[in-house]
This record gives structure tokens, C-alpha cells and sequence, in this order.
């Protein structure tokens, strides 16, 4: 089997803007190495997560790599604290946290505490809280997300039944995500005493820590100079480490993860891969393009597939709705895939989901999908409009790897 290069353009896929032309990003992107690329590629359009009414990066992904992801996906909280080198035990709950921004009302006003770049000092801050038999220690990871992880006897044995044991405080599914919902009371997923308790707790600690951040001096110093208060945090993903199959061991592949942010990290650990670091990626609207595209040509000999997460796609769309920055974007990293040109390897392009500018939220519009082949759709751009006459047709879940693997087929 050839070498494979798998990337990923988070949030890859539009919808036509006005102010384009009529065009997408991708499409009035000027992309002429994709674009090679393309012509020498068999494509289509693909939804990773079949037909799932709203897809997550998470699920998305493991559906791009083969995996089940209702089954073997452990919860965003574990991806996330794997992806930042957290603590997590095999009996603790890990659960993925925004610091955001609250009223007296408990309303949210900013679920990102105005972007705030850094949550380090607020985890310091707090460090280990300990409610009842349970301890809460919390990670800082990119902006203003971090990893909340729980453990003690009760959490301990309800996690030997249950993948998730309480519901997200987060309302980031309302309607209005962005703000102008009230937080979420944590609530158990079964009638357990333990699940119970963990969300009895876990409520305390929240209300516990608001106390806390409200009046911390780092969020004084933010009112006064007119920003918001990082002063709650909100919690979402539930979930503990369970066995799955490692990549190798699912396709006899040995497989590698070139990513920035946090999730993407841990979902390449947690399937087994490789991490080849790429010096101070944040991994957000980063330029690090040619350093990752280089790693993984200076790494391909060892490996038989290699991830390349690229994650600014999604940034633009989702937390302005940008769309030339979004296009500008796809053009900068064009630039570095060059040197992909020269290469007899299987390469594929595509997205883990659609984020449309006009939404700034992801949705289930399909995304365009290219596999470098022998026997070319011999297709002008890369678009979602080229590829729906692509001859991959449209690909949902499983048979995205399989199309991947059969055009890898060196044969």
C-alpha cells in the first residue's frame, strides 16, 4: 500500500456568499497546488457522520478514520485532557470546559469570556477542589477551554457501567449558542445513586468556583479595562478512557497525528498515533503550514499514514463568520503543498465537516473529498461544486477510508 497523506481543513466546506461572487471560500479561493492536485485525484462529496443532523469535530473525525462514533468515542473531556497531557485515571470522569462569562442570574453572556487567550492562572487559581468524596482538578488548555477531571469511590464505580453519567451544564447546543442562555444544571443519565451524587457535586462545584472566579483579581483587572469575566466555567463531554483499537491494530497501519489544538492531538493518541510536534503551533488560525507539511514529508518513511489537522477554516467561519479571512486561509496554505506535487503518495483533502460564514456553526452540508489516483476524474478546482461530478459519488462514514484505502492500493 502506498504512503498515506490524510488532511484535514477543519470547517472546510460553505455555502455561496454574495460578496464572493456567488462563490464559497474554497471555491474562490486561489489554490493552484490543490488544484494540481485535484486534476490527478478522484473526488466526490462526503459526510463523515452520515446523515447526523449536526456534526462534531470529534465524531466527524473518528468517522473520517473508520471508527464508530457513538461506540468508541470516550467523551470530549478525555480527548481534549489527552490532547494537553492531563491526569486522567481509568475510573476518573474527564469533561471538556469553557470559561465563559455569566450574570448574577446565572445567564450566559459570552460563552468565551470575550476569547480570552490564556485560562492558566484561573486552573492555578483554583487548583484541586475536594466536595464530599469526590476531588475536581482543573487543566487549563487552548484559549479559553481547559479539562475538568473527577474522581473518587462513586464516580469510580459508575464508570465501570456507563460511558457518561452527567449531562452538560454548557447550553452550547440552544438555538442562540453565542450567548443569552441560562447555564444547564448538571443532571444524572441513569437513576444510580453514584450518577446522583457525581451531578449533586459536580453542581456544587460550579456554583463553588463561580464564588471564586467572581471576585478573582485576574477578572477585576478584566472589568476595569471593559473585558469580560472568565467567572464560570461550563462543562460538556462527560466521559472516561475505554478500551478501542488502536489504528495499527484496526488497519495494520502505523499512523501519525500532526495537529495544534488539544482535541485533535488526543484523538490521534487515543487511536494510537504518533505525534510529531510542530514548534509553538497553537493550532488555531496558525501559518505553521510549511513546517507541517515538511514534518510530514520528513517523517513519511516511518509512518504508513499521517494526519495533518489545519484548524483556521473553522475559526473564521465559526467565530466571525469571515469569509476572506477563511479564503485567505485555504491561499496561505496552498502556498506550502507545493511539494506534494512530486509526490507517487496517496494524498488526500478534505474536511471533518461543513461551517458555513453565513451560520457561523457547523452543519451537515457535504464536504468535498479528493484522493490523489491513477485514474484521475481529471477535474479543473477543487470546489464543493467541481466534486459533486466527481466519480467517488457521495461517501458517508465507512466508505470514506475504504475509498482512501482502495486508491492506496499500490497495485
Amino acid at each position: 500500500m502506498k504512503k498515506i497523506i490524510f488532511i484535514v481543513f477543519d470547517g472546510l466546506a460553505d455555502r455561496p456568499i454574495k460578496e464572493l461572487g456567488g462563490k464559497t471560500p474554497l471555491e474562490a479561493a486561489k489554490k493552484p497546488n490543490i488544484d494540481k492536485l485535484c486534476q490527478h485525484s478522484r473526488c466526490g462529496l462526503q459526510n463523515a457522520m452520515g446523515n447526523a443532523p449536526y456534526p462534531t469535530s470529534e465524531e466527524a473525525h473518528f468517522g473520517l478514520f473508520g471508527y464508530d462514533f457513538v461506540k468508541d468515542l470516550p467523551g470530549r473531556g478525555v480527548l481534549e485532557g489527552l490532547g494537553i497531557g492531563a491526569k486522567i485515571g481509568e475510573h476518573d470522569l474527564a469533561l471538556r470546559v469553557d470559561f465563559g462569562t455569566v450574570d448574577n442570574n446565572l445567564t450566559v453572556l459570552d460563552p468565551r469570556a470575550g476569547n480570552i487567550q490564556s485560562v492558566k492562572s484561573f486552573c492555578d487559581y483554583l487548583g484541586e477542589q475536594k466536595i464530599g468524596p469526590f476531588i475536581f482538578k482543573i487543566y487549563p488548555g487552548s484559549g479559553h477551554r481547559g479539562v475538568l477531571v473527577v474522581s473518587g469511590g462513586p464516580v469510580s464505580k459508575e464508570i465501570s457501567h456507563h460511558s457518561t453519567i452527567v449531562t452538560d451544564t454548557d447550553p452550547h447546543k440552544a438555538k442562540v449558542h453565542r450567548g443569552g442562555n441560562q447555564v444547564l444544571r448538571p443532571r444524572p443519565l441513569d437513576r444510580s445513586a453514584e450518577a446522583l451524587l457525581t451531578s449533586e457535586a459536580l453542581w456544587e462545584y460550579l456554583l463553588h468556583t463561580h464564588t471564586l472566579l467572581d471576585d478573582y483579581v485576574e477578572n477585576r483587572v478584566r472589568r476595569r479595562q471593559g473585558l469580560p469575566a472568565a467567572n464560570f466555567i461550563l462543562t460538556r463531554g462527560a466521559g472516561f478512557i475505554k478500551p478501542v483499537q488502536s489504528f495499527k491494530e484496526k488497519y495494520g497501519l502505523k499512523a501519525a497525528c500532526i495537529a495544534g489544538m488539544p482535541l485533535y492531538r488526543g484523538i490521534g493518541t487515543y487511536l494510537g498515533m504518533k505525534l510529531i510536534e510542530t514548534k509553538n503551533d497553537p493550532g488555531t488560525t496558525d501559518n505553521h503550514f510549511q513546517e507541517k507539511i515538511d514534518n510530514a514529508l520528513k517523517n513519511k518513511d516511518k509512518f504508513d499514514f499521517i494526519f495533518i489537522h489545519l484548524k483556521g477554516t473553522d475559526v473564521f467561519a465559526e467565530e466571525s463568520g469571515d469569509f476572506v479571512e477563511k479564503k485567505e486561509y485555504i491561499e496561505k496554505a496552498d502556498k506550502s503543498f507545493s511539494k506534494l506535487l512530486r509526490l507517487k503518495d496517496t494524498i488526500v483533502i478534505t474536511g471533518d465537516h461543513a461551517t458555513p460564514c453565513e451560520l457561523r456553526d457547523h452543519a451537515s452540508d457535504p464536504v468535498p473529498i479528493m484522493i490523489t489516483s491513477k485514474n484521475p476524474d481529471q477535474l479543473e478546482s477543487f470546489s464543493e461544486k467541481s466534486c459533486k461530478n466527481g466519480s467517488l459519488g457521495h461517501l458517508k462514514y465507512l466508505e470514506i477510508i475504504k475509498a482512501v484505502f482502495s486508491e492506496a492500493k499500490d497495485v
